[in-house]
């Protein structure tokens, strides 16, 4: 009696094992930025950073992840390859700077980019009286190849009016760069910024419409520190306390705005090869009702799940920002049974969630010899796999989508 089980999924296995493909069609794509203070990583809190951060990065899959406060190189490796790269294997890691600035302050910026969508040309940094702005040259690997400037960023922290000269100080070492672009390169500029109010001299700075490359808020400009009208776009703090074992965290709830993108106006123009897609900047897990509270608080139910809010409260004081790009043209991706699909945690103990999938019924899981071992209906939770014996199994989400490998430890 045939195996029916068994025979499409070695079809699909053999085209996973064999599949490489070039997609250059004429349509529209997209490129996915973040920017997140992971505090003081690794350190900071007491436990499993990396798979909290995994989730996080998982659920929205950025072309460009841009991090601060990374301490060290062992560190900022171990997040390409033990965190972003079981997701995606294109994953890669612009090269390490240590904080030419400040030699004795050992956090840093960085930046992951997607591999195959981007093109790593040019990588520098710009020193301050506090830390350096990191500025790297990406190209879109679309037929347009357009250039894309990402400047990392973390300003002086803190209130009163000497912080926000400091802060004011850096801003200006940044346009002095800007000035040195082409007016017409599409610019982002993220990371923490530690602005109050837009009428600080720092934000006004920036979007300084006069300037050679001007750069917009995508967000809403207003006096964000402790007011609830802003309550959707606060980042600082995820938590209440900062109880044992999170001391290094500040406390006092979600009232603050210090991370932001600002994208050159070039970008904001709808027209554009490469532009800003309208209503996707957000504070990633913030509902917008959990003001002065923890972003976990289960009162703060709405489009970003309980799950992700766990995670993102263990992981950092600050939340991420997100922004999408849509691209004229597709991107050429080469790939080897790759999928934008992420899957993570790869290897799994116990469940396994997918990103960029929606509406998905069902998912079923085979062997390594194509033999079908599960079906799983998920939900907010993901898939719980912990029955599963030891070894290398694919999950397949749609019948015709390639199955996707994962380790069970």
């Amino acid at each position: 009696m045939r195996n029916t089980s068994f025979a499409p999924i070695s079809k699909y296995l053999w085209i996973l094992a064999a599949w490489w493909t070039v997609t250059t069609a004429q349509a529209q794509d997209s490129l996915r930025l973040m920017s997140y203070n992971l505090l003081m990583y690794p350190d900071g809190t007491s436990y499993n950073r990396e798979s909290h951060l995994q989730a996080v990065a998982g659920e929205w899959m950025p072309d460009v992840f841009g991090v601060c406060e990374m301490k060290g190189q062992t560190a900022a490796s171990e997040v390409l390859t033990r965190v972003l790269q079981p997701l995606n294997a294109a994953y890669r890691m612009v090269p390490y700077q240590t904080n030419h600035s400040n030699p004795n302050d050992e956090l840093t910026q960085l930046v992951y980019y997607n591999n195959e969508k981007l093109e790593l040309v040019r990588s520098g940094y710009i020193t301050t009286e506090i830390r350096d702005i990191n500025h790297y040259t990406f190209r879109l690997r679309t037929p347009a190849s357009d250039t894309l400037d990402v400047y990392m960023v973390h300003l002086k922290a803190s209130s009163g009016t000497e912080n926000e000269q400091k802060r004011l100080r850096m801003v200006q070492r940044l346009e002095l760069s800007l000035d040195s672009l082409p007016p017409t390169r599409h610019v982002a500029v993220m990371g923490d910024f530690n602005l109050y109010r837009a009428s600080e001299p720092a934000y006004e700075t920036l979007t300084d419409t006069t300037a050679r490359i001007p750069l917009r808020d995508p967000g809403r400009p207003g006096y964000w520190h402790n007011s609830s009208s802003f309550a959707d776009l606060h980042t600082q703090s995820t938590h209440r306390n900062n109880n044992a074992p999170y001391n290094n965290f500040v406390s006092g709830g979600l009232d603050d705005r210090f991370d932001f993108i600002f994208l050159s106006s070039g970008l904001m123009n709808s027209s554009s090869s490469v532009s800003y897609r309208t209503g996707s900047y957000a504070a990633f897990g913030n509902n917008g009702n959990c003001f002065n509270g923890n972003i976990n608080d289960a009162a703060c139910s709405g489009r970003y799940s309980q799950s992700l809010r766990d995670h993102l409260f263990e992981m950092s004081d600050h939340l991420p920002v997100v922004a999408t790009l849509t691209v004229d043209g597709r991107f050429a991706v080469e790939s080897s049974g790759r999928q934008t699909v992420g899957l993570y945690p790869n290897p799994v103990h116990e469940r396994i969630y997918l990103s960029g999938v929606h509406g998905s019924l069902e998912w079923t899981v085979f062997d390594s010899a194509g033999r079908r071992v599960m079906t799983c209906k998920p939900d907010g939770n993901g898939c719980l796999v912990d029955m599963l014996p030891a070894g290398m199994y694919y999950l397949q989400y749609d019948k015709t989508a390639l199955p996707i490998p994962f380790v069970k430890e």
